[in-house]
C-alpha cells in the first residue's frame, strides 16, 4: 500500500500550483489596474465638468467678446485664447477682464502644478486671466493676473478649444483632457471626442 507522494507527483503539484499562482497575480495587477483607469478617469471627468461648468457661467455674463485683442503683451485670439469683459463685481458701472489661454504646461511655474514630466511634454494647461476697475471700452490689456482653471488639456493642434459665432453672439466650447495612468494614457471624455458646450453671452448688445 502506497503512502505519500512520489517526488514526480509532488514536482508536478508544485509545477501546477505555480501556474494557478501566476495567473491570479496577473488577473489580480489586471483588476487593479482597470480600477486605477477606472478612478482616473472619473477624477478627470469631474474637474472637465467643474471647470467647463464654471467657464459658462462666466461667460454668459459677458458684455463683450473679442475676436482678437493684446494680453499682457501677447496676441489673444481664439482658438486658443479667449477675452472677455463682464461686469465688475466689485466696482458698479465698470468692467473686468476675464481671459482664457491655453498655454504649454512646461512653462508654468512649479507652484501651478504638480510634478508630471510626461504632462508637461504631452498637454496644456488652461489659465484665467483677470483684471478689474476697467472701462467698457478698453480694448488692450495689461498686467492681468493669472489663475488656474483647468490641468491635463490635451495639446491635439486639430482641437478648437474657442470659438465665437455671431448672429447671436455664441462662445463654443471644445475641451478634451489627456493623462497617463497605469502606462495608458487617458482621453477624457474620449479618443475622438471633446466635451462642448455652446454658451451665449446674455449682455453683449
Amino acid at each position: 500500500m502506497r503512502k505519500g507522494f512520489s517526488l514526480l507527483e509532488t514536482l508536478v503539484a508544485l509545477a501546477v500550483l505555480a501556474v494557478f499562482t501566476a495567473a491570479l497575480l496577473a488577473f489580480t495587477q489586471g483588476s487593479l489596474g482597470a480600477n486605477r483607469l477606472a478612478r482616473k478617469q472619473a477624477q478627470l471627468l469631474e474637474e472637465l465638468k467643474d471647470a467647463a461648468g464654471y467657464l459658462a457661467d462666466t461667460l454668459q455674463e459677458a458684455q463683450r467678446v473679442f475676436n482678437s485683442t493684446t494680453l499682457n503683451g501677447q496676441a489673444c485670439a481664439p482658438p486658443t485664447c479667449l477675452a472677455v469683459l463682464v461686469p465688475d463685481p466689485v466696482n458698479p458701472g465698470k468692467c473686468a477682464l476675464r481671459a482664457y489661454r491655453l498655454e504649454p504646461r512646461s512653462g508654468v511655474g512649479e507652484d501651478y502644478k504638480a510634478p508630471d514630466p510626461w504632462a508637461d511634454t504631452h498637454t496644456l494647461m488652461l489659465r484665467e486671466y483677470r483684471l478689474s476697475n476697467l472701462g467698457c471700452n478698453t480694448a488692450t490689456f495689461s498686467n492681468a493676473q493669472p489663475y488656474v482653471v483647468l490641468d491635463l488639456v490635451d495639446n491635439d493642434p486639430n482641437l478648437a478649444p474657442f470659438r465665437v459665432g455671431a448672429s447671436p453672439t455664441s462662445i463654443t466650447l471644445n475641451i478634451r483632457l489627456k493623462a497617463q495612468e497605469a502606462g495608458r494614457t487617458l482621453r477624457v471624455p474620449g479618443p475622438n471626442e471633446a466635451y462642448t458646450i455652446r454658451v451665449y453671452p446674455r449682455n453683449v448688445p
